[in-house]
């Protein structure tokens, strides 16, 4: 019988604990456990599982070193978080070509936190998905 991968190890694992964010350490620690049929000697393990975990759309990364399955996440915190840890609103150079702005994304606050110029809409729609991930995090940092 073929040994799974580790990948579908860490999934596993990761979806019994439910709606709770996992750090790197955590799923390596349970993928190197014994019994599981890899070891951390195993060369190149290490970089092999955390490519997969970076590439395997099954995960999502929300910052601050924490990991959540993408199933328990919403797609308007999943765009959050794309916004906020990859200036999509910057400026787009390239040699030889004019500066190409994007257009803003007027569905969901940008630079205006930073500012401090939200509307209200806006506010609301950031504090919630602040507090949500704040409470995920806290709930994880108890157990």
């Amino acid at each position: 019988m073929a040994r799974m991968q580790p990948i579908d190890i860490i999934y596993e694992a990761v979806k019994e604990k439910k709606n709770k964010p996992f750090t790197f350490d955590e799923v390596w620690k349970v993928l190197t456990k014994k019994g599981s049929g890899y070891k951390k000697e195993e060369p190149n393990l290490i970089g092999v599982v955390y490519t997969d975990l970076l590439q395997d759309s099954r995960f999502i990364y929300l910052g601050n070193k924490r990991w959540m399955l993408r199933e328990y996440v919403s797609q308007r915190e999943i765009a959050n978080l794309q916004n906020a840890l990859y200036d999509f609103n910057q400026e787009v150079t390239e040699e030889g070509f004019e500066k190409v702005a994007e257009e803003p994304n007027t569905d969901l606050p940008t630079k205006e936190i930073e500012t401090g110029e939200l509307d209200v809409e806006d506010e609301e729609v950031y504090e919630d998905i602040k507090t949500n991930i704040s409470q995920k995090i806290d709930k994880d940092e108890e157990e």
